[in-house]
């Protein structure tokens, strides 16, 4: 009978430890970014059809990433309320780096830390790359290097005078 008591104890006891483990861990804390995959992704851009939406892959210690934050910083700032959407997705290893460089930058527009499978995706091979979405959804632009202010404006014109 002893011999039971124990193993059984730990059955039902490991569970209730791991839940108080993982309850324990903050969720989402300002001190890091959100992660997304492939999935989320696609959920995300599901959820937005109907907007011209920019992906934009960027780290932080990229200087070209550096220069083009900006512009999509005022671009977002000048499409707020239009049925676009700025999302960044980070290739940083860690998030924790992504935090401050946010608040340096104001970036003030949906930021996330990208799964590998995002990038294998959408073959990022060199950042900054960008993606654009026609409001039907349907990937219009995919490509490396620095999208400007101009440009971006540019697309977003396009894409939000078609029907």
């Amino acid at each position: 009978m002893k011999k039971i008591i124990l193993p059984l104890l730990l059955c039902l006891l490991l569970p209730c430890a791991a839940l108080a483990a993982s309850s324990a861990a903050p969720a989402s804390t300002s001190s890091s970014v959100p992660s997304l995959n492939l999935a989320g992704l696609m959920d995300l851009l599901a959820k937005n059809k109907g907007k011209v939406i920019m992906l934009n892959f960027f780290a932080t210690w990229c200087p070209p990433c550096q220069v083009e934050v900006p512009d999509l910083v005022a671009v977002s700032k000048k499409y707020a309320g239009k049925d676009v959407l700025i999302v960044s997705l980070s290739v940083d290893d860690d998030s924790k780096v992504v935090v401050p460089f946010m608040k340096k930058m104001n970036m003030d527009y949906p930021v996330y830390m990208a799964g590998r499978d995002i990038t294998k995706a959408f073959q990022v091979s060199s950042i900054p790359h960008n993606v654009f979405y026609a409001k039907d959804g349907q990937r219009v632009i995919s490509e490396p290097g620095i999208a400007d202010t101009e440009m971006i404006e540019m697309v977003f014109k396009k894409l939000l005078e078609q029907k």
